[in-house]
């Protein structure tokens, strides 16, 4: 039997364009590759136990590139759908400005669809253009931070109009009933939810008791995606009655003894990789924990590298990776390497968002952090490139300006401005 060999796209300093790097990207699509930590991934936790505290279970389960063994009814229903996905209807998993997302089940392939045909397109596009950035970077990447893991995005494909109809006449009846109606549509990577014993953690620590064993049952919890928030702690007693997109903020964090210092250097890798190499500002993008199929060792999805042929025909969604993973770029946009970029995109997209990245103004030595990982990150990518000096100061630039902007907001005090009428 031929042994299937892979194009080699190791030279990736020349530029690409989206057909180009939709090839590249496919070559390396969660489909035919493991997936592939800058480092070698930890080994599993041990199961929890009933006598076990939630926040131990979720120190050890919700780290960054911890493997997970689950038997919940989402491994089980989707383990049961694997190899027969034709018919599958589609579940609703997610809903945001720019449209809904759903599941094909039994596969790792999520569907978005919204009524907004240029913000489908622009995030179609530009998702694609910071995942094959992240992949023109992996070696790079890897030899320069070799104890953190590659930035995740999801691969889109197959983008469909509003009036494919080759497509609706096939697809539309597979939505769910409320959501019968024809969009603009494409397919994309699927960030797997956290296992169940993560979910249920979350819900015992965080939820009142009297709705805990409502929200473990709750069909829209299972979708369970945490929202990491590393410039914000919780203010005072918060009412949590969903998991789906539970906000996990710094103090949380820190309580629970998860590493800050890992997640803060992986958000800056990422967001060096969008600025510089994919020359997108990330305006609105999102930073979320979520898991993916595990890959068995030695097996290169679908294919094994040693003994006989055998029958491959399902996935199996019982082990399962913690990631963190960049989403959602329909309001980002195109950015070019100049000074009035930099302050006209990138700084209010850091600061207009969620508060996802360190703030000098919340935890100081975080920021420190942060910023060194960022810079050092950004000169690895400029560098790359080949660019001009001008350019190269851009990235500290950018974090001079958003941390003197963070000032100004702070010392700024309204009972000392003059009102005129």
């Amino acid at each position: 039997m031929a042994e299937h060999s892979r194009p080699d796209f190791s030279d990736a300093s020349h530029s690409t364009t989206l057909s180009e790097g939709m090839a590249r990207a496919l070559a390396f699509a969660p489909s035919s590759r493991p997936s592939s930590p800058l480092s070698k991934e930890e080994p599993e936790p041990p199961s929890p136990t009933s006598s076990e505290h939630p926040s131990e279970i979720l120190r050890r389960q919700l780290s960054i590139h911890s493997v997970i063994s689950t038997t919940s009814s989402f491994a089980e229903r989707m383990n049961r759908a694997s190899g027969r996905t034709e018919d599958q209807e589609y579940r609703i998993i997610g809903l945001g400005s720019c449209g809904s997302v759903f599941e094909i089940p039994g596969t790792e392939i999520a569907v978005k669809k919204g009524k907004d045909l240029d913000a489908v397109w622009n995030d179609f596009i530009l998702t694609n253009t910071v995942h094959n950035a992240h992949l023109d970077l992996r070696n790079l990447l890897q030899e320069a931070f070799p104890s953190n893991t590659a930035p995740k995005t999801p691969l889109c494909t197959f983008f469909h109009l509003p009036t494919s109809r080759k497509y609706w006449d096939t697809h539309l009846h597979k939505f769910p009933a409320s959501h019968r109606e024809v969009g603009a549509t494409f397919q994309v990577e699927r960030i797997l939810p956290l296992p169940q014993s993560i979910r249920e953690a979350l819900i015992d620590l965080y939820f009142d008791e009297e709705i805990q064993e409502e929200a473990k049952n709750d069909e829209e919890s299972k979708a369970c995606l945490v929202r990491i928030y590393l410039g914000e702690n919780e203010i005072g007693v918060q009412d949590y009655d969903s998991l789906r997109n539970f906000p996990l903020r710094l103090n949380m964090v820190e309580d629970l003894g998860l590493e800050k210092a890992v997640i803060a250097d992986e958000m800056a890798i990422a967001l060096a990789s969008i600025h510089w190499q994919a020359q997108v500002d990330a305006m609105d993008a999102e930073f979320v924990i979520g898991s993916a199929r595990a890959v068995p060792p030695g097996e290169i999805r679908g294919y094994q590298l040693d003994g006989r042929p055998q029958e491959l025909a399902t996935l199996d969604f019982k082990q399962r990776s913690i990631h963190l993973w960049v989403l959602d770029f329909d309001k980002s946009s195109r950015i070019k390497l100049t000074s009035e970029d930099v302050e006209k995109c990138l700084v209010p997209a850091f600061l207009c968002n969620d508060p996802y990245y360190p703030r000098p103004d919340v935890d100081a030595d975080l920021w420190e952090r942060f910023k060194h990982t960022y810079l050092k990150a950004s000169r690895l990518i400029l560098s790359k490139k080949q660019m001009s000096d001008s350019v190269m100061h851009l990235p500290r630039l950018f974090l001079d300006k958003v941390a003197s902007q963070i000032k100004e907001n702070e010392d700024w005090d309204p009972e000392e401005q003059v009102m005129f009428r």
